[in-house]
This record gives C-alpha cells, structure tokens and sequence, in this order.
C-alpha cells in the first residue's frame, strides 16, 4: 500500500501523437460535453499520495468552469462500489490492497471543488464506462451532441473505457491528458497512448479551454 512518505507522479504534458494512430480531432463546443468521471472524495483520497491530485482538480475545475460558461454540458458519472470490498485500482507494490467499500452516500459525494452545479447532469454507473446502466446516450442524443471530453479517474478504466465505447457508438471521444490520474504514471501513460493510438483525440487542457472559448483549436496532444 502507498505511504505518506510517496511522492505522487509528475502530470504528463503535452506529447507527439502516435505516428500510427488515428488522426486527431477539433472539439467543437456546440458538439460537445464534459464528462468527469469518478472524482469522489473516497478515491481521490486513497490515490492522494501517488497521482497528482492537486492538478487534476485544478485543471477539472478550470475546464467545468469554461464549459459552463460557454454552454457546453458537463455531465458527472459517479461509480458505487459493490457490497463486497474489492481489489482497490489504487493499491501500488505487486499486490493490490482491499478497500472496505463505503456507505452510498460517502461514495457519492464529489470532491467539493468540482462538485456539480445547477444545471450539471449525474449519473450512476453500473460499470466503469460512464454508458453503462446509464442515460448518457439517449441524453448525448436529447441535446444533439456528438463529442465527449473526459476527464476524472482513473484512466485505465473508467475513462478508457468510456471514451472507446463512445467510439464504438460512432460518437467523437476526446481525453483529457493532464486531466486524468491513475495509480502511477506506468498506468496513465499506457491508458492515454492506448487510447490515442486507437479511438480517441488526446487533448491538453490549455488546447480544450481554447477550444470551449471557441478558437476550434486542433486539440491532439499526445
């Protein structure tokens, strides 16, 4: 398990994208939504001493304040841990260390920087990608948009699989590189340049902030 003693990784930057990869796409902020995904207090409090917490918060608010402020939807999709505590996706060493899952309601609640607003959409997913027993599609229809941006925890697993499920829907995934964490950089680095390589346009926040503020900035970062 991770001590206090552990230095949480660097946030990676900006990067080259794979040269055999799909090429990148333009958010369009009236295509799009913001979805944050799995940044409870539960999580990002067990995930404090090995990922960059601090700037992934920091970055997550300044993108959740930018889409709000241009009308693009943010959308949060939170996951409740099963009744059964359960291999925890943050345990670092070579065996995972079981986390005792939470009450409901501690596990619901979001990390108050980045809590939802008025306006904002919840869902409860059932999976790890944010579409499962959920009524992301059908909402993502209801307001014509065709673009998601995610962003949240942890990127090997809800946010990758969100964003190849949303391609597998023929729907435009974007990843939000330094607005992502997982339990070290081994696992962030591999889920965005598996994703980047596959279906999905990696971004910087600094590239989606312009493009919310309707520069249409070519987006592709990694």
């Amino acid at each position: 398990m991770t001590s206090s003693s552990t230095a949480p990784y660097p946030m990676p930057g900006a990067a080259s994208p794979p040269a055999d990869g799909p090429p990148g796409g333009i958010i369009d902020p009236r295509r799009s939504v913001l979805v944050v995904q799995h940044v409870q207090k539960y999580l990002l409090h067990a995930l404090r001493d090995s990922a960059p917490v601090g700037e992934l918060l920091g970055n997550i608010d300044r993108l959740t304040r930018s889409a709000r402020s241009v009308g693009v939807p943010v959308v949060y999709a939170v996951r409740i841990p099963g009744q059964r505590a359960r291999q925890a996706e943050v345990a670092g060493g070579a065996r995972h260390a079981l986390l005792e899952p939470p009450a409901e309601a501690e596990a619901r609640a979001v990390a108050d920087v980045v809590r939802p607003q008025a306006g904002d959409i919840v869902f409860t997913a059932k999976q790890y990608s944010a579409f499962v027993g959920t009524r992301l599609r059908a909402r993502l229809t209801e307001l014509g948009r065709d673009q998601l941006v995610v962003v949240g925890a942890a990127a090997r697993t809800e946010v990758l699989l969100t964003a190849a499920e949303a391609w597998m829907q023929d729907l435009d995934p974007f990843v939000v590189g330094d607005a992502v964490v997982d339990r070290t950089a081994g696992d962030h680095e591999m889920a965005v340049r598996w994703l980047a390589a596959t279906c999905a346009t990696v971004a910087t926040t600094d590239a989606v902030l312009e493009a919310f503020r309707g520069g249409r900035a070519d987006a592709a970062a990694v």
